[in-house]
């Protein structure tokens, strides 16, 4: 989904004439006059041949980028190179003109044919059959034309000659031609290569700048010394740290960067070898020795570039599954937030699409990615300043960032017109897009991105705004996050179950547990919130019923399917709102979940909170009778402190009665509290009501409660909040 930005006019006239037939028949003959005066450099005077051969390697590299069409100019350059630059006789300078090129033109051939039609089209399986060919068939190729040559009474070729030909050619198109054909391209303009598009993609990827800057400084500053030393031990030892270096900066900086470094120090110690033999006409074993480790050291460093890139190459598939939808074709937020850390002033742009795909509930989940794809699509095509789209989760729309200019808005409105002028076909038919907007945002922090984009793709449609601005302090604030994380924990189960047990102060020794089920809100790395903490936000955002029947479902799930014998139980108390007791449908919610998960409702009681007052009193009595009749214990949570409490106590039908710890925290000072808690225990005991002391926080306390005839105590002094799961486990018995 990338697209690269369209080169400018200028570039593309002058790319043009390069590539014109004439004009590129005359670089490759001048190119391979220039490659027979650096192969000069590099000639054993003794028997003439050329050590590095760039004649071989721009031969080569040629025949890659231009094909068939480049031989005419190689045939050309090499037979007036011969005619008027050596010493040959016509007939020789024509047969070599002819018969030279055979080899590599063949070579090359034979490796497009391959690789063109191998399956597997990697980058390592290509450079494994460049070296089979390059490093081992060429050399034997190009020996036994040699070979055939010399029993020609033309020319008089040697076998030293043919031996070290073939070692010439090996080395050359291990070290000198890849980077031939990397020259070739950026003369000729072609910035689209693939191999030098990875080449940069695993460059980039890795780049640590102060260590790419250490490890450059450090190779070019030991190339520069070693450019001034001659033919010795130290400079042997300097050179072999260099190519130490390269092997550390293959992969680690790309495979280019390195190769140079590598291709200039081999040609300092070969330039220098040559040097050596043609002053003292001796070609020892030393100079074989060099040439043997060079190419040695060639060998293991394609083994590893390629690994590199296998391994770079695996990575971004693993990657693409990763991060981009197979179905859309969109990335996802971790994309996004990488993409992020390369831009100063990133701004969110997110088009809504709510409405849109809501009138594309039809055409099915194939239709909407079809219609995503072709919508990013349109607008590659006509805004080339968009390079990814990116699909928010639980959000209807599509996300791109921009660096913040001054033109943005002019950008904004091209955007919406593009929208609005979009047409999406399907089946033979053509819609427009229905409805849009854009909701945009200036992303100053970027460490909190994930909570701040699920908190600015979640802003209400709006119909008479195509284009909104918001600010991201605000989208960050406490209050929105703690929604989110509230929304976020509904939708993907973050709830976590705990409760809190009672004491049975009538009998001590009860084998049955009675029990609170709570809740609290898991966080990464980070003790779970508190409802303290959360409460207020279901409120605020009317989730209270929601959020009811999670724990009603997930309790019931987990009772059913861990709980060995529900004789354990005697009471599981769960909380209910009122704005839950306000909905008519949650009586049958709960009886048939019970009945679907066999759960016993007379082990069941819900506690119905006096903190907030109930709005429809007459749906709420309704709901706790049918709650009643199917067995259902009802309790009248934090008693005494609510807005009607004896008005409840006379209308709801109720179990238990659960006295609020306002009058039980202080009861071993407060004789007060004492005489008021001994009031609702004769009242509860008149009504035959159940009683449940909150807060209890020492023995002293349950003693108290135990004396003034208090049936059940719960606090921290009975037991902490523990996870419901391992409550079930201890009763158990595991």
């Amino acid at each position: 989904m990338l697209v690269s930005t369209p080169p400018p006019h200028a570039e593309k006239m002058f790319r043009r004439f390069l590539h014109q037939p004439l004009v590129s028949q005359c670089i490759i003959f001048l190119g391979l006059w220039a490659s027979y005066y650096l192969s000069s450099f590099f000639e054993i005077e003794e028997t003439g041949f050329f050590v590095i051969s760039f004649v071989n390697a721009f031969m080569v590299a040629t025949l890659f980028h231009r094909g068939i069409f480049a031989l005419p100019a190689i045939f050309l350059a090499m037979l007036t190179h011969g005619l008027f630059a050596s010493d040959l006789r016509w007939n020789e300078v024509l047969l070599f003109s002819c018969v030279l090129p055979i080899a590599p033109a063949l070579t090359t051939f034979a490796y497009n044919h391959i690789t063109l039609r191998i399956r597997q089209r990697s980058v390592p399986l290509k450079a494994g059959i460049y070296f089979f060919l390059f490093a081992i068939v060429l050399p034997i190729f190009n020996a036994s034309l040699l070979f055939l040559v010399a029993s020609t009474s033309v020319i008089d070729v040697d076998t030293p000659f043919i031996f070290f030909s073939s070692i010439s050619i090996e080395l050359t198109h291990l070290v000198i031609t890849p980077l031939m054909y990397v020259a070739l391209v950026y003369v000729f303009r072609d910035h689209a290569d693939a191999y030098m598009r990875l080449d940069r993609q695993v460059f980039e990827k890795n780049l640590t700048p102060w260590t790419y800057y250490l490890w450059l400084t450090l190779s070019l500053g030991l190339v520069g010394i070693s450019i001034f030393i001659p033919y010795s031990l130290l400079l042997f030892s300097i050179c072999f740290f260099l190519l130490i270096l390269v092997f550390m900066g293959l992969g680690r900086y790309g495979i280019l960067r390195p190769m140079v470094v590598g291709a200039i120090v081999t040609l300092v110690l070969v330039y220098e070898a040559v040097i050596w033999v043609n002053n003292t006409n001796d070609i020892d074993e030393n100079f074989l020795g060099l040439l043997e480790v060079l190419i040695l050291f060639s060998v293991l460093a394609y083994i590893q570039g390629s690994d590199s890139i296998r391994s770079f190459m695996l990575n971004q598939e693993r990657l693409k599954k990763e991060r981009i939808d197979p179905y859309t074709g969109l990335y996802n937020l971790a994309q996004l937030k990488e993409d992020l850390s390369h831009i100063d002033e990133p701004v969110l742009v997110y088009l809504d699409l709510k409405v849109t795909m809501q009138n594309l509930t039809g055409i099915g989940h194939t239709g909407q990615a079809q219609f995503l794809r072709q919508l990013t699509k349109h607008f590659f095509t006509a805004q080339p300043s968009i390079l990814r789209f990116y699909r928010p989760p639980f959000s209807v729309g599509l996300i791109y960032i921009e660096s913040l200019k001054p033109d943005m808005n002019d950008d904004l409105v091209a955007i919406s017109d593009l929208c609005d002028n979009f047409q999406f076909f399907w089946q033979g038919t053509s819609i427009s897009l229905f409805s849009h907007t854009l909701h945009c945002c200036k992303l100053s922090n970027k460490d909190n991105v994930e909570e701040t984009i699920s908190v600015f793709c979640d802003q209400p449609t709006f119909h008479d705004h195509k284009i909104r601005w918001f600010d991201d302090s605000d989208l960050s604030s406490h209050k929105f996050l703690r929604l989110n994380s509230v929304q976020r924990a509904l939708r993907e189960n973050q709830f976590e179950l705990y409760c809190q047990p009672y004491r049975n102060l009538k009998d001590p020794d009860a084998i049955s547990s009675s029990f609170e089920v709570l809740l609290r809100l898991k966080q990464d790395n980070a003790n779970p919130l508190q409802p303290d903490e959360f409460f207020p936000m279901i409120n605020e955002f009317g989730l209270e019923a929601t959020l009811d029947k999670w724990v009603i479902a997930h309790t019931f799930e987990m009772l059913a399917t861990q709980l060995n014998n529900w004789d354990l139980v005697n009471r599981c108390a769960i909380n209910l709102t009122a704005k839950s007791l306000g909905d008519e449908g949650l009586s049958d919610f709960v009886i048939q979940k019970a009945k679907a998960l066999s759960i016993p409702l007379y082990k069941v009681c819900f506690e119905i909170t006096e903190s907030s007052a109930i709005e429809n009193e007459s749906l709420t009595i309704a709901t706790v009778h049918a709650l009643r009749k199917a067995g259902c214990k009802i309790a009248l949570d934090d008693f005494g402190t609510g807005y009607a409490s004896f008005s409840y106590l006379r209308r709801i039908p109720i179990n238990v009665l659960k006295i609020d710890g306002e009058f039980v925290r202080n009861l071993p000072s407060n004789d007060a509290d004492q005489l008021i808690v001994q009031s609702v225990q004769l009242l509860a005991e008149n009504m035959r009501l159940t009683t449940v002391a909150e807060y209890v926080e020492t023995d002293k306390h349950a003693h108290i409660l135990t004396h003034l005839g208090i049936d059940f105590a719960q606090g921290f002094g009975i037991a902490k909040p523990r996870p419901l799961r391992e409550h079930i486990r201890a009763l158990n018995g595991e």
